[in-house]
């Protein structure tokens, strides 16, 4: 489970079926047809998968997003908050676990190299602090006072948390996943406190289904190699890219 013992060729193949699966129930969504819960299936289909594909606490925040997609779709609005907090905790575990197993030779960096580095964490955290003024200023003062406030502004902290996280991690497809998931997010609270939105669920849902695929495959750790056969065809086989 969580990756190990599995060969890489049923890797790839579980991957893309997990996948496949993931994209038609994600276009279901949008299918104006009345199916309890259907916003949650996308989801569940990536936890299941995740249990042979993923490092356990991606793994975990998968299944914590889709009973936060089932608490959103029963209208219980702080425990789908409280889902998707767990769920960014999880992939914060998971990403700092990987930024210090990545980084654990660091102390044999060149100057320059450290100096870049820090350049770089500087400047994505300045960014992250931009997200979080803005979310602070703009969509905070028109939540609910009490509970409601003190989670949104917990949960605010955390998903950025999590964006600077993922941004330090140098992979494109952890990036967009968390920029993705972010912007949804955003989309979310304003409809909700600020104001109503045009095109709400697809502003909101699109992003949140990319974000979500996006982390799903980079977490996978597979790439897909294609060797030329004598007989001038193609096969094509998964192979690990690292250890996180």
């Amino acid at each position: 489970m969580f990756g190990s013992d599995i060969t890489e060729e049923k890797k790839v193949r579980l991957a893309s079926a997990a996948t496949a699966v993931f994209m038609l129930l994600s276009l279901l969504y949008f299918i104006p047809v009345d199916i309890p819960y259907k916003i949650s299936f996308p989801l569940w289909i990536l936890a299941g998968f995740s249990l042979w594909l993923l490092p356990w606490p991606v793994s975990f925040a998968m299944f914590a997003s889709a009973v936060g997609d089932l608490a959103g779709a029963s209208g219980n609005f702080m425990v789908q908050m409280e889902c998707f907090a767990a769920a960014h905790l999880f992939m914060i575990i998971f990403f700092v676990r990987r930024f210090i197993w990545r980084n654990r030779n660091a102390a044999v960096q060149g100057k320059a190299r450290k100096s870049r580095h820090l350049a770089y964490t500087i400047l994505l955290a300045l960014l992250i602090l931009v997200v979080v003024a803005f979310s602070m200023a703009e969509i905070i003062p028109g939540t609910p006072s009490g509970a409601v406030r003190s989670g949104v502004i917990f949960y605010a902290l955390v998903i950025s948390m999590m964006l600077f996280m993922a941004l330090l991690q140098r992979s494109r497809l952890y990036a967009a996943g968390a920029c993705l998931f972010v912007f949804s997010d955003l989309m979310l609270a304003w409809n909700r406190f600020v104001e109503p939105l045009e095109y709400e669920m697809y502003l909101v849902m699109v992003p949140y289904y990319l974000g979500q695929i996006c982390l799903f495959l980079r977490a996978s750790r597979l790439r897909l190699v294609y060797d030329k056969l004598k007989s001038g065809g193609k096969r094509f086989t998964g192979k690990i890219m690292e250890e996180y």
